[in-house]
């Protein structure tokens, strides 16, 4: 990996704080409207995400992951349960080992996400000129190819190379 310099970087956080700062409340005021005074907090939304896998953690691995004690996890998992966004579900393999794994709402949650979020970035490049949105596409491309290199990416997502 190439180091980036101190000026450089720095640079760069503030210009990805200029766009973060731009998304950001619109992007949350939306997705939070339609939970009405019980909006998810940024460790459910985190936790929601670590979900986002076909392994379905058990409650131990999942606080590894989401670095809290494993009470302390069973309390957010026990919120995120009465939400319907994750539920526990009983390993096949081992009938006294519980998983914890989205549900159908927390999916589809995390996808409102994720669409919400990028069109708002959309937003943003619409003030670009066609030159300058091909080098964004581009670099949100390179981005995501550098996402899925990470090698917990790749343990936890087998079938992205």
């Amino acid at each position: 990996m190439d180091p980036v310099n101190g000026a450089e970087r720095d640079r760069m956080a503030d210009d990805i704080g200029d766009l973060r700062r731009a998304l950001i409340p619109g992007l949350l005021l939306h997705l939070l409207s339609g939970f009405e005074g019980d909006e998810p907090s940024m460790i459910q939304i985190a936790t929601l995400y670590t979900l986002d896998t076909p392994a379905a953690p058990t409650l131990r691995e999942l606080a590894g992951s989401v670095g809290r004690s494993v009470s302390a996890t069973s309390r957010l998992v026990d919120q995120l349960v009465r939400r319907g966004l994750a539920d526990r579900r009983e390993d096949p393999g081992d009938r006294r080992v519980r998983r914890i794994a989205l549900t159908p709402a927390g999916t589809d949650f995390l996808r409102t996400f994720e669409r919400v979020r990028a069109d708002a970035q959309l937003e943003v490049m619409a003030h670009l000129t066609a030159e300058e949105r091909e080098l964004v596409i581009r670099a949100m491309a390179l981005l995501g190819e550098a996402s899925r290199r990470r090698p917990h990416v790749q343990a936890a997502h087998p079938e992205i190379r």
